[in-house]
């Protein structure tokens, strides 16, 4: 289920004085699971976005000039993320084998770990799915 948060930081010069936190839908699924929201998992988010798209980058020339190029751009390494890159914190073992050159671990992205899809798209297909229209 999506859980959507907001984290709102207060600054006074380059400190930061003050952190509030609001949820905007999903509440209930992170009070039963005992969660809540967390400025690091944002941060990390952030750091991915920098690091996979140039025009989020700091101090280079790599900027977007429409921001509509930007949310294209933001789109499709969303959709790379969660369904052509596996993570390692997804993986699931495979065998207790101690063959060599054995496969002991199946790869899995986000996309797997949420049951969307149930193998790990190559490039070619994330770019030739045909995905259905918004109502």
């Amino acid at each position: 289920d999506l859980v959507y948060g907001q984290v709102i930081k207060e600054r006074k010069g380059s400190r930061i004085i003050g952190v509030t936190y609001r949820i905007k839908c999903g509440a209930k699924q992170l009070a039963q699971l005992g969660l809540k929201i967390s400025t690091t998992l944002l941060e990390r988010l952030n750091l991915t976005l920098r690091q996979s798209l140039a025009p989020l980058a700091r101090k280079t020339l790599g900027f977007s000039k429409e921001r509509k190029n930007l949310r294209k751009q933001i789109v499709f390494f969303q959709a790379f993320y969660n369904f052509a890159r596996p993570h390692m914190s997804l993986r699931e073992k495979v065998s207790e084998t101690t063959k060599p050159f054995e496969q002991r671990w199946a790869s899995k992205t986000p996309g797997m770990a949420a049951e969307l899809t149930d193998h790990v798209w190559t490039f070619r297909e994330l770019l030739t799915v045909k995905l259905a229209q918004a109502p």
